[in-house]
């Protein structure tokens, strides 16, 4: 349940799969607004919607551009693909944001064949050089790349020779490679170590040596990834300004209890154990440490006692004299900000913060300490909303540099010599993000982007311009890259919309107050050519659970629930207290207690559109996936008599099981709440089971163990309830197998087309 990237997609993948969209809009010209969606009617001619069509070998999710990054101050370089999966074909582009031009500065590049007993192999094809990933030394002549378990450089010049050479050759993988900021050396993790090796020589130094199994170096483990780090990174290291240090994360991961996963389709099954602490299990002792080039420890902290939390992200100060961290107690209500020496010694509290619900943790950050020494800037939501505070270099709070009934989110960056900050904020509206600029005094809030929708922001060095990706439910994504005072300079990239050639559902986002006076918005996927005189059954999708946003104005690409609506079931979500992007008071709403708010809120809603004279109230369904397939159980069997049908997606049935960081977050320890944990699990509900079930879930997944399946199944048999059940062979918590794909989603159609069409 961790962390979206960028704070962009959704977080525990226990989100449902993706809500289908409306019709694209025609594409916009870089100075105008996105043109207004043709009517549904209109579609008469356009191809119906299908499985095949969604899930087959052609996906309908438009192939743009990725990997958006600054070569210097002036030219944005991006990919493009050609082809589907490891093997296609890439090309690295660049820009010129002053004059707009463009050229391919790789195009399609492949390794070189290997080497086989000291030759060339003659036969063998060349493989394509992926270039995902890809990172620019700060001088902009040389980009680092992963390929074949080691690391190359690709070498440019003014003359325009370029030069590809592998970095390291061995055996053994490379992990989260990261170049020094002076360019010169590359910094990574090989065998749970952390290493550098010189650019300019290929000489290889091991930095660390305590790296075993169950201790990790500079890389994270499962729990730290998912839920502290968001699945952004599993990277736990950061060079100092200097380039003569490295402070990196030890997690030491022996006390973790270990689970067993299993891998069915081998002849004698396989067991795949898994470093997992649940609720209430010991975490790995984490430790913070400051290495020298020269494989010399000079500083390290171990707290104490070691039940706590380490954030996996460090800053520098601008003189590379300390390094900054974040440390929190265990039940994250507590966050202290330390600065660690890196000549040794005890680390020096910056600032605290504590919340009596829960902090955040995994949507903060270290300090960004200013380059002129006066101090740093650091997200806090102290206020009930995330926002950006100043604070002098002792620690002391300056100034908000953003304040206000709304969040940041969506990320930052600043302009130091402009002094100025780049935000991208739900300033506008909860259900948008758009980018700002303000003074880092806290004045001249300014919006630089107009369309209705959500902005992105890869902001310049020099901060003259910065790129932003667009999309809203009626426009899929393009890129724009604009001027700082929000101008559109040019159109980066225009993908075609695979989708537009099928009568699409639409999407009208909505809201209602509740009984209390509760804003709450919602979502409705209108099936093409939608007859108001007409009576539909609707299917909820849920997620409903903290740091994840289902009523967004954002393109989503076609997935089942489109597919469902387009078959003349329409689909309508909402977004309950304990979800993102209201506040702190209304995600913490849920506190110790999941699921009985949450429901409570979706009730509430869901006897609002009964009152729709088009809506069957005798035929509603509900779904989701991940926190959204606990929400499924919890109705069918708390509510089970306003469902005709649920389907729940690998679905947490008791908190018990689930992972420690994200579980005490909000319930706590289980010792301390054994009330709490009872009543928010459908396991000790499942005799109440009132409504027709399909339960879907893959039988490797790390993240929401089958166990949770199993048991809740186990006490369906006990009370004779019948349920179906689809196991997905060696599939994850989502489905990545496009066989896989296919074949649940197919089972979820069929299953709502039997239960609430006939």
């Amino acid at each position: 349940m961790g962390r979206r990237p960028a704070r962009f997609l959704p977080a525990l993948l226990l989100a449902a799969l993706p809500l289908g969209l409306s019709e694209q809009a025609p594409p916009a010209t870089p100075s105008t607004a996105p043109a207004a969606p043709k009517d549904a009617t209109q579609t008469s001619s356009k191809k119906s919607l299908t499985l095949e069509a969604v899930y087959g070998e052609r996906s309908l999710m438009p192939r743009g551009a990725s990997g958006f990054a600054w070569r210097d101050g002036s030219h944005v370089t991006f990919l493009t693909t050609e082809g589907i999966g490891p093997v296609a074909a890439a090309t690295l582009w660049e820009v010129d944001a002053a004059t707009g031009k463009k050229r391919a500065l790789l195009a399609k590049p492949t390794l070189p064949p290997a080497a086989e007993d000291g030759k060339e192999g003659k036969d063998q094809k060349p493989k394509s050089l992926p270039l995902a990933g890809y990172q620019w030394n700060a001088a902009g002549t040389a980009i680092l790349l992963s390929a074949e378990s080691d690391l190359w450089i690709w070498r440019f010049n003014a003359k325009r020779e370029e030069a590809l050479v592998r970095l390291t050759n061995d055996t053994e993988a490379e992990e989260y490679p990261l170049f020094s900021p002076d360019g010169k050396r590359v910094a990574f993790v090989k065998k749970n170590d952390v290493w550098a090796v010189d650019v300019a020589s290929g000489a290889a130094t091991r930095l660390t040596t305590t790296g075993a199994e169950h201790v990790l170096n500079g890389k994270l483990d499962w729990v730290y990834e998912e839920e502290l780090a968001g699945r952004r990174r599993g990277r736990s290291f950061e060079w100092s300004p200097d380039g003569a240090s490295i402070a990196y994360l030890r997690l030491d991961e022996s006390r973790v209890p270990e689970y067993p996963i299993v891998d069915y389709t081998p002849t004698n099954g396989k067991l795949e154990p898994q470093r997992y602490p649940k609720a209430g299990d010991p975490n790995a002792v984490p430790s913070v440490h400051v290495v020298g080039l020269n494989g010399m420890e000079t500083a390290a902290w171990t707290p104490e006692p070691d039940d706590v939390l380490v954030a996996p992200e460090f800053s520098w100060t601008p003189d590379a004299a300390a390094v900054s961290f974040l440390k929190l107690d265990r039940v994250q209500t507590r966050v202290d900000v330390y600065l660690l020496p890196r000549a040794g010694g005890k680390p020096r509290l910056l600032l605290s913060e504590t919340d009596p619900a829960w902090i955040n943790a995994d949507a903060l950050e270290p300090p960004r300490f200013l380059k002129d020494g006066s101090g740093f800037l650091f997200l806090s939501e102290a206020s009930g909303f995330m926002h950006l505070r100043r604070h002098a270099a002792d620690g002391s709070p300056r100034n908000s540099v953003t304040s206000g009934p709304w969040m940041i989110d969506g990320g930052w960056d600043v302009d130091e010599k402009a002094g100025v900050a780049y935000v991208v904020t739900t300033e506008k509206d909860p259900r948008e993000r758009h980018v700002y600029r303000v003074r880092l005094d806290g004045t001249g809030l300014t919006r630089l982007t107009s369309e209705d929708g959500t902005h992105g922001l890869v902001l310049s060095p020099g901060g003259r311009w910065f790129v932003s990706t667009f999309s809203s439910v009626t426009t899929s994504p393009r890129t724009f890259l604009r001027k700082v005072d929000g101008s559109v300079a040019l159109l980066l990239d225009e993908p075609a919309n695979p989708a537009a050639d099928y009568a699409m559902p639409t999407v009208e986002l909505g809201s209602f107050h509740g009984a209390d006076g509760t804003l709450f918005y919602t979502s409705l996927l209108k099936p093409p050519g939608f007859d108001p005189a007409r009576k539909y059954p609707v299917l909820v999708t849920v997620y409903g659970g903290p740091h994840e946003q289902m009523v967004r104005n954002r393109w989503m690409p076609p997935s089942v629930d489109a597919i469902l609506a387009a078959k003349g079931i329409p689909v309508w979500s909402m977004d309950n207290r304990g979800s993102w992007g209201r506040g702190h008071a209304f995600e913490a709403a849920v506190l110790k207690n999941l699921g009985t708010l949450e429901l409570r809120d979706q009730l509430e809603g869901i006897a609002m559109l009964k009152k729709h004279p088009w809506v069957d109230g005798s035929r509603i369904g509900i779904r989701g996936w991940s926190y959204g397939g606990y929400m499924t159980l919890f109705a069918a069997t708390h509510a089970g008599d306003v469902f005709r049908s649920a389907a729940a997606g690998a679905p947490v049935t008791d908190w018990k099981f689930y992972d420690s960081i994200y579980t005490e977050r909000y319930m706590k320890l289980p010792k301390e709440n054994a009330e709490g944990y009872r009543s928010s699990s459908p396991l000790f509900a499942a005799g109440k089971l009132a409504t027709k079930l399909l339960i879907l879930h893959g039988t490797s997944d790390d993240n929401v163990h089958l166990q949770n399946t199993m048991v809740f199944i186990d006490e369906l048999m006990k009370a004779k309830k019948d349920y179906g059940f689809v196991p997905l062979p060696r599939q994850p918590h989502g489905p990545r197998d496009p066989a896989a794909r296919y074949y649940a989603s197919q089972r979820i159609t069929e299953f709502f087309e039997e239960t609430l069409l006939k």
